[in-house]
């Protein structure tokens, strides 16, 4: 029946209107460069960029076929009335489309041209790298595949990752790559970055349940402890995975960023991040029971609690972390300890070996490398993760050449693409 009122027409020709409108926006969407420069994305190396670039491709081509396909019904519309409310219900599924289409290729284009400059493109190469190497060892050995990484910088305290293999905001797609965010006041002090490789890993290997299982047996007789550290596990393990790659500079770097006053001793409801005076006792404990004492550790351990005791916490809250304080050592080895599925049942410090990083084991490599550990291609190349380790060691124990310690750390890190 063809439109029965001028109305109609109206309402079918702003349809008409509506549908060209999006469609031609849709079409910039083909060019990668609205989004990011030709110069950043040429930093981004062909495993991240290639499947990267390929499913932005398709998720372009699968809105402009949705385009089509709407644009075809608004046709029909603009003849026959039987055709309009389906028309204009299409017209609304498309824009709603687009908008989620230009989520996911904002954040990607955000993410890639973060890389401004030649220095910044050459730390983040590094990291992409240092990132992947950090999850070689565990998901070669769990027969996993190791995703590619991007890495990103922003503002803000703390790192966060988009796993790979997660589905984005565009329906039907899926994430190709492990997009880490490094904040900038930790970019050439990147401990957090193996705190979001963790995740991934943790993902892959299903080590996350079973840790949560050992938290649980741990606080067995506390059902009220148990209760608080379970739905902490996942931040846990990625808290886990970072100390058995750097070492105390983890916990250093991790301190940093939770030690705000006014945040150290609350508990937000739902977050899944632990208590941040527990957060980084639990790393102290780490550091003790993987090296022993005396450590750089027990430093940051009684100045923090100085300066935050828990008496100042919430009195609900309170009595909790001075209970959690007494059993963290119980818990240190439960978390070191806990079995991997992936890695069939065997524990992740039996692949990463936490000796590696320790204080003991970098003066070591520092003494051993010399001078050339901050020069050489060959180091940078062989000990990218451990050169982590020990410059953020140094930075925490030598707070009065913090700045000389940064600084190596960004030659090193900008000089060349590491391998790692």
């Amino acid at each position: 029946m063809p439109l029965a009122s001028p109305r109609q027409h109206l309402v079918a020709e702003d349809l008409a209107r509506q549908t060209a409108h999006w469609i031609a926006a849709a079409r910039m969407f083909r060019d990668a460069e609205e989004f990011a420069s030709v110069e950043a994305w040429r930093s981004v190396e062909s495993e991240v960029g290639l499947p990267l670039r390929n499913m932005l491709g398709a998720t372009v081509e699968e809105l402009l076929a949705l385009g089509k396909a709407t644009a075809e019904l608004v046709g029909r519309a603009r003849r026959h009335t039987e055709a309009l409310r389906p028309a204009a219900i299409a017209v609304q599924g498309f824009r709603r489309r687009y908008s989620q289409v230009e989520v996911t290729l904002e954040f990607f284009g955000d993410a890639v041209n973060s890389r401004t400059s030649e220095p910044l493109r050459a730390a983040l190469t590094s990291l992409d790298r240092l990132a992947t190497a950090s999850m070689s060892a565990p998901l070669v050995e769990a027969k996993a595949p190791v995703p590619p990484v991007l890495t990103y910088v922003d503002k803000g305290m703390g790192a966060s990752i988009l796993q790979a293999g997660v589905r984005l905001w565009a329906p039907g797609t899926t994430n190709p790559v492990a997009a880490i965010k490094i904040v900038r006041h930790n970019l050439y002090r990147p401990t957090s970055l193996f705190h979001e490789t963790g995740h991934q890993v943790a993902h892959l290997t299903k080590w996350t349940g079973s840790m949560r299982e050992a938290i649980a047996r741990t606080f067995a007789d506390d059902s009220e402890l148990r209760a608080m550290w379970t739905p902490w596990t996942s931040e846990i393990a990625a808290d886990t995975f970072a100390f058995l790659h750097t070492g105390y500079a983890s916990v250093a770097a991790l301190y940093d960023v939770v030690g705000d006053a006014r945040s150290i001793l609350r508990w937000p409801v739902g977050d899944p991040h632990p208590i941040g005076w527990l957060r980084t006792l639990l790393g102290c404990a780490f550091a003790r029971r993987a090296f022993g004492m005396p450590g750089p550790w027990e430093a940051l351990e009684e100045a923090m609690i100085a300066s935050y005791p828990p008496a100042n916490a919430d009195p609900t809250v309170g009595s909790l972390l001075v209970r959690s304080r007494a059993r963290l050592p119980e818990l240190a080895a439960a978390c070191l300890d806990a079995p991997v599925p992936g890695l069939g049942g065997r524990p992740m410090t039996r692949v990463l070996d936490p000796a590696r990083v320790s204080p003991a084991a970098l003066a070591d490599l520092e003494q051993t490398a010399g001078p050339a550990l901050w020069t050489s291609p060959h180091w940078r190349r062989t000990e990218g993760i451990r050169l982590v380790a020990l410059a953020g060691l140094r930075e925490a124990e030598r707070p009065d050449t913090a700045r000389e310690w940064i600084n190596r750390a960004r030659t090193w890190m900008t000089s060349e693409p590491l391998a790692a």
